[in-house]
């Protein structure tokens, strides 16, 4: 297994992670989770954080799918 493939396994194993432990249920703040009032509430830094690096692995494991099918 070269590099290549080691960091596309890499990727594939951090992006299931992140799938998995990602509560979307748990997202809206506060003591009433009505549906209507999840959908004005804004997601706090730190769901923007893993949010934008779970978007960042996705761009990277589509690159070196990419990469691994033309070698």
């Amino acid at each position: 297994m070269n590099l290549l493939e080691s960091t596309w396994c890499i990727v594939a194993i951090a992006l299931i992670a992140i799938v998995l432990l990602i509560d979307p249920k748990s997202s809206t703040t506060g003591s009433n989770n009505s549906p209507v009032l999840g959908v004005f509430s804004s997601p706090s830094s730190g769901q923007r954080f893993i949010y934008q690096f779970s978007a960042v692995l996705i761009a990277a494991f589509f690159i070196l799918t990419v990469l691994n099918y033309g070698n």
